[in-house]
């Protein structure tokens, strides 16, 4: 893994959203591994939206690299999905 933001599509919880997995590399060394649902409405519409209008079912905040994988297939998608955010549309 880089130490650049990675993520993948995700099944949502809710027909009305789009979801994602995304994986942060943080300042300190950790990594922040978290699931996203969006309202389709707004990411669609190319609406600017904020943390407040985003639900996030998974959130895993691991100490080592090695910790990713497990926490990312416990988000709900497959650690080989993970890829740059403009090849599955994450919406930064």
């Amino acid at each position: 893994m880089t130490k650049a933001l990675v993520s993948a599509r995700r099944s949502s919880s809710s027909g009305d959203c789009y979801s994602w997995v995304w994986v942060l590399p943080l300042p300190d060394g950790r990594f922040r591994v978290a699931a996203i649902e969006v309202p389709k409405q707004l990411v669609d519409d190319d609406v600017c939206f904020f943390e407040e209008d985003m639900s996030t079912p998974y959130l895993k905040v691991v100490d080592e690299i090695g910790e990713v994988d497990a926490a990312v297939l416990e988000a709900g998608v497959d650690p080989e999905q993970l890829d740059a955010p403009w090849k599955n549309d994450f919406p930064l």
